[in-house]
């Protein structure tokens, strides 16, 4: 029975991640073609005026955006339309979206029952998004790693 429940979950992913289009080659993100992230770097100067900082807890992951107070503006016209974007997707009203590996990752979290939990602060925002269900929660700390590795190597980029 439990090898079936695994088969079941892993045909799930395996679903999941065809539906959302999600390919190897596809960049972690891409800030000018993702038709999310693209508004965040609508904006020029925001990204280097934010900081985005992630924290694994027990259950899934933390994240804190803190934004100086110069660029709140941009930051919140950006997460406004990539909302409308997400509400829109869900209602299936908007089809054909181009997005990059981190937003189809996101998305599958979605789909797969991860809970979402959005704080906005003065300084910007905090979410977390957390499961109670083991594979899931390894879901969220690959999400973790792989926003990790692609921040790391647009680092080592930026250095050079």
């Amino acid at each position: 029975m439990k090898k079936i429940g695994i088969l079941l979950a892993v045909l799930l992913v395996i679903f999941i991640m065809a539906a959302f289009g999600i390919a190897e080659d596809k960049a972690w993100f891409d800030m000018g073609n993702c038709d999310f992230c693209k508004h965040l770097a609508a904006d020029s100067l925001l990204m280097e005026n934010m900081v985005w900082e992630q924290y694994e807890i027990s259950n899934g992951l933390l994240i804190v955006t803190t934004v100086k107070p110069e660029f709140m503006e941009s930051y919140r016209l950006a997460t406004a339309r990539m909302k409308e974007i997400g509400e829109a997707m869900m209602a299936g009203t908007v089809a054909d979206l181009k997005t990059c590996g981190h937003c189809d990752y996101y998305g599958m979290m979605m789909q797969s029952g991860a809970e979402f939990e959005h704080i906005e602060t003065p300084t910007g925002d905090i979410d977390l998004i957390t499961s109670d269900n083991e594979e899931i929660i390894e879901m969220i700390k690959t999400y973790a790693d792989n926003n990790d590795k692609a921040m790391a190597a647009f680092e080592e980029k930026e250095a050079e």
